[in-house]
């Protein structure tokens, strides 16, 4: 009975064995069989990999298109075009290339080799170089569902399909190498700025803006001064920098085709500087479409369209960019102003860190003195004009007369002068003896007026 026993144990592992024996072959055969699947999909995953380039080290792309050959090269942090200066270059579509390009992935390989019938007799080329590497892609037709586009790869007879937007993008025509932006500068790099409302005449200037060494803006034209608005001459260069081109025309238009497109007759030119860089646009008749207006790229010859609702720089005028004060000082500056009105002069002396002002030998000691006397400085120093009247020839005697003496011993002299006439009810603003364009309505000679008048009855209380 024992050997029975001992027999029938052993038939057991004996089948044991021959099964572990079994299942180990069978997990082997299926472990090499599946590893033999995964590295067949990888492989052909990989025949699917166009290139795999690392972006950083892209220097330079060369385009083939239908209109002819272009080289952008990397250069101070910049890509440029370097081959030719007939156009702007759009950095941002170069650097849209480099990024498609470089993680390139086919969608599939087609069966069929025939590239003559996929556009590849005359393709876009791209050639990327990398580290001195020169990788070329041709770039054939879309398909006519217009998902993918075909590709082929230098040396390599397979034809791939890539996903439509990817393609689209590689698709380096001259236009769109083309930079869209009407001004391609740095807000911060615009030296100086002009805008006419039609041709380039001094009468029809809007305003004409330069930046000194120091940075600071005046405005040239339609009146010389230093008072200008800084917010505003910033959302200007914003704008101006946003505005973008609509669709191109043509090329190298020269003066004997202006009448064409309006350009003989503009209805406004703009003009902007940055250091030796230059960019003036003539904006022209409109198109059949009546939202749409040709320009001009003078420098260029190019001829393009702007809807004309969409260029905000054309939108500002010479009071947009001016502080409206007629003289506005820092009372921090100030050390005396003197206000001669009919019939009275006030005599101001001011150290305003201090908080020590005085008025007619009179030193204000109280804090509702002092407030008044701050309000009556600033009636003078914050007088708003009320438009510009560049034409006028001031003629008699001011009626208020504001003389300023500043920390630096810098003097100006800011004189009010009635325009003539039964219903005026204007005056026209002089500083240091020159006509500034400016004219303040009654109501701010009356303010300064009443305001003193204000602050002097508070003084006369406070010394009872």
């Amino acid at each position: 009975k024992e050997k029975f026993v001992m027999k029938r144990i052993k038939i057991a592992i004996a089948i044991m064995a021959v099964v572990l024996i079994a299942s180990l072959g069978i997990y082997f055969l299926a472990d090499h069989l599946n590893s033999n699947k995964t590295k067949k999909e990888t492989e052909e995953a990989n025949k699917l990999i166009l290139f795999n380039i690392d972006e950083n080290s892209i220097d330079k792309v060369d385009i083939h298109n239908e209109s002819g050959n272009y080289t952008a090269e990397y250069i101070d942090s910049n890509w440029q075009l370097t081959n030719t200066d007939e156009f702007d270059l759009n950095s941002t579509a170069i650097t849209a290339i480099c990024s498609n390009f470089c993680n390139l992935t086919a969608i599939k390989i087609l069966d069929d080799n025939d590239s003559s019938k996929y556009g590849f007799d005359d393709p876009i080329t791209l050639t990327v170089y990398a580290d001195d590497t020169p990788y070329k892609l041709f770039i054939g037709d879309a398909t006519p569902t217009y998902e993918n586009f075909y590709v082929m790869k230098e040396n390599d007879d397979n034809i791939y399909l890539i996903d439509y937007t990817t393609g689209a993008v590689l698709c380096a025509t001259k236009n769109n190498l083309k930079q869209t932006y009407i001004f391609n500068y740095f807000t911060a790099e615009i030296d100086s700025f002009c805008l006419w409302e039609g041709s380039e005449k001094d009468e029809n200037i809007r305003f004409s803006m330069k930046k000194d060494e120091n940075g600071t803006w005046s405005m040239l034209k339609p009146y010389q001064d230093t008072s200008v608005y800084n917010t505003q001459i910033t959302n200007f260069l914003t704008d101006a920098t946003r505005d973008e081109i609509f669709s191109f025309v043509a090329e190298n238009c020269t003066e004997s085709d202006y009448a064409k497109y309006g350009f003989d007759n503009p209805k406004y030119v703009l003009e902007v500087t940055a250091g030796s860089k230059h960019t003036k646009v003539i904006f022209g008749d409109y198109t059949n479409n009546e939202n749409e207006m040709y320009g001009l790229f003078t420098d260029s010859g190019q001829v393009v369209t702007f809807i004309s609702n969409e260029i905000s720089a054309l939108g500002y005028d010479a009071m947009d960019m001016m502080n409206t004060t007629v003289y506005s000082a820092d009372i921090n500056d100030v050390t005396e102003v003197k206000v001669e009105m009919p019939g009275v002069t006030a005599e101001m002396k001011i150290n305003n860190y201090e908080e020590e002002y005085i008025l007619n030998d009179t030193q204000l000691t109280d804090d509702d003195t002092k407030s008044l006397f701050i309000s009556f400085f600033n009636s003078f120093n914050n007088a708003y004009f009320e438009s510009i009247e560049n034409d006028q020839n001031p003629d008699g005697e001011p009626e208020i007369t504001i003389t300023y003496t500043l920390s630096n011993n810098t003097v100006n002299r800011i004189e009010y002068i009635p325009v003539p006439g039964e219903d005026s009810n204007t005056y026209w603003a002089v500083k240091n003896g020159e006509y500034t364009g400016f004219v303040v309505r009654k109501k701010i000679i009356a303010n300064i007026s009443s305001t003193y008048e204000e602050l002097v009855q508070a003084v006369e209380s406070s010394e009872k």
